[in-house]
């Protein structure tokens, strides 16, 4: 270890004492000059800001029968100008008279995310026997009532109970 320390010490001092006077010698009797940094002028930029990816919306539709040749489920994904994607379920009845129910996930900014994530996987899994037994039970007769009624006002009352039972059985946790 003294060995060590030695060499550099050496070193040093076969630096300092033949250096010539006045070029890189220190003189310890007279005081030293401070040292001057040089001062920053100009700030630093802020770094760029990172841009995702652009969003890739792909708008398609499935349409699907449930209970028979009666109700027809469409699953449909649209875009809006930014590429967000809005999710939908038409539940319609195929006769002549054109009745159907409609549930969107922009209509519904609170519960946007389970009807999204329920109608996702409906596309992805297919309709679960829950779901296709509340379409055939809940939202195929009350489509029929409305296609039955005669009353434009009972009609839109009808369906607007239907969207409204439809969005809440598909928000349900």
């Amino acid at each position: 270890m003294f060995k060590n320390t030695l060499v550099p010490v050496l070193v040093l001092a076969v630096m300092a004492f033949s250096a010539p006077r006045g070029a890189a010698a220190f003189d310890f009797a007279k005081s030293s000059e401070p040292l001057l940094l040089a001062s920053v002028t100009a700030v630093p930029e802020a770094p760029a800001p990172v841009r995702a990816a652009p969003k890739a919306c792909r708008p398609f539709l499935l349409s699907i029968s449930v209970g028979g040749v009666d109700e027809t489920v469409a699953l449909e994904r649209v875009c809006t100008p930014e590429n967000d994607a809005i999710w939908a379920i038409k539940v319609g009845r195929a006769a002549a008279d054109a009745v159907f129910v409609k549930v969107s996930s922009d209509k519904y900014p609170a519960d946007r995310v389970k009807l999204e994530s329920r109608i996702k996987s409906m596309v992805t899994n297919g309709i679960s026997q829950e779901d296709a037994d509340f379409i055939v039970m809940k939202t195929g007769p009350a489509l029929k009532q409305a296609a039955a009624s005669a009353a434009p006002r009972e009609k839109i009352r009808v369906l607007a109970a239907a969207t409204e039972e439809l969005e809440r059985h598909l928000a349900r946790p």
